[in-house]
């Protein structure tokens, strides 16, 4: 049986990757474990806060629990709660690996401006630091049923093991695969030759039935930047999910360079799929 990861904080948008994650569940008869981060630990260090109000908070906690598993669309779905001490977002990576999660789910608002480079969102935190699939939904999105998920690359060969997830994901939610290559001005430009050769050897190392064929299968977009590319393009050609491969930068070079995998998540409304190379 696969196991689905939800972090979960008990708002909209963790209520909404919970519903999300309940339909796959059902379709691939699949465990959800429910992690929430309390920052007991954190709290018991303060002086205002006593081991009373800690072991409180947790049946408080508890009882939330409880009562968001009675939610309709989580009947017949096998659901396993868990309560963590302490806030660590970019452990949640090691406790996916623990629980062999087949996929991470994650409800997002985004975030925007000074908070935005500085801090980043919780979701981008994960996204960044996580070698399983993260999916990551907003509150627009109701239905779950994705037809259609378009992938994203520079088919660079580094890619191949993202490729591989992506293919393992695309079957699990029932979705064709599209493709996508951004072209971009200046130096990373490719004239249509340079990118059939790139495709060439890329779906050949992929062992794709037909590399000459596939080739033809990839969309080919001219913007100013990757991410204004697949959004734009995304819009344009009713895509249900976007998919793409992430680097998982930290520190300072993140800070520098940005992410575009995490921009991309942080700022679609569509779906955001993304896989670490």
């Amino acid at each position: 049986m696969k196991t689905i990861l939800i972090p979960i904080d008990f708002s909209k948008t963790s209520h909404k990757a919970l519903e999300v994650g309940a339909t796959i569940a059902k379709r691939i008869n699949a465990k959800l474990v429910l992690i929430h981060m309390a920052g007991l630990e954190e709290g018991l260090n303060d002086k205002n806060n006593s081991f009373e109000q800690a072991i409180f908070y947790s049946k408080y906690i508890g009882g939330k629990f409880e009562e968001l598993i009675k939610e309709s669309y989580l009947k017949n779905v096998i659901v396993e709660p868990i309560l963590q001490k302490h806030l660590d977002f970019e452990g949640i990576n090691e406790l996916a690996k623990e629980i062999d999660a087949s996929l991470i789910i994650m409800g997002s608002h985004g975030s925007k401006g000074l908070t935005e480079i500085i801090k980043g969102s919780n979701t981008e935190k994960v996204v960044r630091h996580s070698e399983t699939p993260v999916l990551v939904v907003k509150n627009n999105e109701i239905n779950f049923a994705p037809e259609r998920l378009l992938y994203v690359s520079d088919f660079n060969l580094e890619t191949i093991k993202a490729y591989h997830r992506m293919v393992e994901i695309a079957t699990m939610f029932n979705a064709r695969i599209e493709f996508l290559y951004v072209n971009l001005p200046g130096k990373q430009f490719k004239s249509t030759n340079e990118m059939d050769e790139t495709l060439l050897t890329f779906f050949k190392e992929v062992k794709h039935p037909d590399p000459v064929k596939a080739i033809n299968t990839v969309n080919r977009y001219a913007d100013y930047s990757v991410e204004q590319g697949v959004m734009n393009f995304a819009s344009l050609s009713g895509t249900d999910i976007i998919a793409i491969p992430t680097h998982g930068r930290t520190g300072i070079s993140h800070l520098l360079q940005g992410s575009i995998s995490e921009d991309i998540a942080n700022h679609a409304v569509m779906p955001v799929l993304t896989v670490k190379m």
